[in-house]
């Protein structure tokens, strides 16, 4: 149940946060943001629950997961406050879909590795 959740978090972060930043108002993307961080609450209360639970199964791993997706939030929130300066740049863009990236392959390894399926 935590894993879906924590899937549904990310999920509608990345929804929001895209249609965010393809808007051209900076009150329409602000609106986008609030939605987001509603995404924020549930992926960190669903990815402490599951951290308890992966913690004595691949502590390196889950702490390397941890680390990705709190820096992967943080730049959601540099790339917004970017975006209402008008200073987004495609570079920003760049790191935050690697960062989202990177941290969705280490969940997925992490999850396979404890379970021995994706999903």
């Amino acid at each position: 149940m935590y894993l879906f959740g924590h899937i549904f978090g990310w999920l509608w972060l990345m929804v929001t946060v895209t249609l965010g930043l393809s808007r051209h108002s900076i009150k329409a993307a602000n609106r986008y943001l609030i939605l987001s961080r509603l995404g924020y609450l549930l992926i960190i209360i669903t990815g402490v629950v599951l951290a308890t639970k992966t913690f004595g199964g691949n502590w390196w791993l889950t702490l390397i997961k941890a680390v990705l997706g709190l820096g992967t939030i943080g730049l959601v929130e540099i790339t917004f406050a970017r975006k209402q300066e008008s200073h987004l740049n495609r570079g920003l863009l760049t790191l935050l879909v690697s960062g989202t990236v990177i941290t969705i392959v280490c969940g997925a390894l992490l999850h396979w590795q404890l379970t021995g399926h994706l999903i």
